[in-house]
């Protein structure tokens, strides 16, 4: 209990020590699949979108949280060597909602350049997206189906029932990153490494994703 007063006595001088920013981003995402199979070694661009809460303190430690939104998150996969057999590739966009909490050190270097190497961490929601497949039928006719990524996937070849599983909406990551700053603007470049096995259908893949957006701090 002691200890518990002590840090509530102390907040206020934690917080005095604190400077708050809030900032708005927008700019591109890269985005793969991190897969067993054979993916595609192009990437899906995508939007990458977000709102940010900072605060750095007198020691210039830096964290950081806010929301995000990507969308075309994903990529293709070939699926020539799994059991089924009817279809060759997968090619899975998707959007979603990301709520990170990251760690940096601002490095100063004039009043007005600095940069900020970051640590994170972040999880994610999955609010859309379709799954796009390119198949060849019993008569070696070739065929394009699409349906919601986050949905059961079925289908019969040569009179026998297959079925792909949904997507996971839930993810979770680590990313890396560094902020090059100007005064009120900043460019972003970042890394985010997907942790969670997303369709135990396709052996399981992981989301990539490489971003660079500019932002405006406030």
């Amino acid at each position: 209990m002691r200890k518990l007063l002590l840090i509530f006595a102390l907040l206020p001088l934690l917080l005095n020590a604190q400077q708050w920013n809030y900032g708005i981003e927008a700019g591109v995402g890269f985005n793969y699949f991190a897969s067993n199979l054979e993916t595609s070694n192009s990437p899906q661009v995508g939007v990458k979108a977000g709102a940010s809460v900072s605060y750095t303190t007198d020691f210039n430690l830096f964290i950081e949280s806010g929301l995000s939104y990507l969308n075309n998150k994903g990529g293709k996969i070939y699926i020539y060597d799994l059991q089924h057999s009817a279809l060759n590739s997968i090619n899975a966009k998707m959007q979603d909602l990301r709520l990170p909490l990251n760690f940096g050190y601002v490095v100063q270097i004039s009043d007005e350049w600095s940069f900020v190497p970051k640590v994170g961490a972040w999880v994610a929601y999955g609010v859309g997206g379709r799954a796009h497949i390119r198949a060849t039928d019993q008569k070696g006719n070739n065929y394009k189906v699409s349906y919601p990524a986050y949905d059961l996937f079925t289908y019969i070849f040569d009179k026998v029932p297959y079925a792909i599983d949904g997507f996971e909406r839930f993810d979770v990551g680590v990313s890396v990153g560094i902020d090059f700053r100007y005064t009120d603007l900043a460019v972003r470049v970042k890394c985010d490494l997907g942790l969670r096995d997303l369709n135990p259908s396709l052996e399981n893949p992981q989301s990539r994703c490489y971003s660079v957006t500019l932002g405006y701090f406030f």
